[in-house]
C-alpha cells in the first residue's frame, strides 16, 4: 500500500503529479528527483523504511515531524507527518509508526 501522501495544496499537488509541470517550474534534474522521491515514498509502508533503503532525510530544526529530501542544487521536497498525534519515541519521531507524510513545498533551503 506505501505510506499515504498528502498535498498542502491542489497547486503543490499538480506540480509533483505532472512530470511537465515539475520539469518546467523546477528544471530537468530537481523535476527527475522530484519524481523518484515521490515514488520511493510510495514503495514504502512507514517512513522508517526510507531509511532502510537508503534515502536519507533531514530533520528541520524548526518543526517536529518535518523532514526535507534534497532534490538538487538548494532545491529541497518538504513533508510533515500527517498524523493527528504525532508518533513520538521519548522526545523524537518514531519513524516506524509514521505511516502518512504531507508535502508541503518545494523550495529552496529554508
Amino acid at each position: 500500500m506505501g505510506l499515504e501522501v498528502a498535498f498542502q495544496s491542489r497547486e503543490l499537488r499538480s506540480t509533483c503529479e505532472s512530470p511537465a509541470r515539475a520539469k518546467r517550474e523546477l528544471g530537468e534534474a530537481a523535476g527527475a528527483a522530484l519524481r523518484r522521491h515521490l515514488a520511493d515514498l510510495e514503495a514504502v509502508e512507514t517512513a522508517a523504511e526510507l531509511l532502510e533503503m537508503g534515502l536519507g532525510f533531514e530533520d528541520c530544526a524548526r518543526k517536529l515531524g518535518l523532514v526535507r529530501f534534497h532534490l538538487n542544487d538548494d532545491l529541497y521536497l518538504y513533508c510533515e507527518v500527517n498524523h493527528r498525534i504525532l508518533p513520538m519515541s521519548g522526545e523524537r519521531v518514531d519513524w516506524t509508526k509514521v505511516t502518512r507524510l504531507k508535502v508541503v513545498n518545494v523550495g529552496s533551503g529554508q
